[in-house]
C-alpha cells in the first residue's frame, strides 16, 4: 500500500521540478529513471557527460528530498559563477 505524500513531501517534489527546470534551461539533461541492479554492479544516481553534454540521471524511487539535494549538487557542480539563478531557487544553491 503506498503511503500518501505529505505536505513537506509535495513541496520537495515542486522544488525539484523547479530546480530541474533551471538545470535544463543551463543546458542540462535531467532524466528520473527506475536504475537497476544487478549481480556483481551497483548504479547510482549522479551526473556525467555524454557526448559533450552534462547529463544528471536521478534514481527516480529516491526520496524527493535526496532527489532535491543530488539534483542542486549537480547543479552547482556545473553552473558558471555568473549565472543568474532564480531568487526562488537560490537558497538550494
Amino acid at each position: 500500500m503506498a503511503r500518501k505524500a505529505s505536505a513537506k513531501d509535495n513541496l520537495q517534489e515542486r522544488l525539484f521540478q523547479e530546480l530541474r527546470g533551471f538545470a535544463e534551461q543551463c543546458g542540462i539533461e535531467v532524466r528520473c529513471e527506475k536504475l537497476s541492479r544487478d549481480l556483481g554492479y551497483r548504479v547510482r544516481s549522479g551526473g556525467c557527460t555524454v557526448k559533450g553534454r552534462k547529463w544528471v540521471i536521478v534514481e527516480r524511487t529516491l526520496s524527493a528530498r535526496d532527489r532535491l539535494d543530488l539534483l542542486a549538487d549537480e547543479i552547482r557542480k556545473s553552473v558558471s559563477a555568473d549565472t543568474e539563478i532564480p531568487a526562488n531557487i537560490q537558497p538550494f544553491l
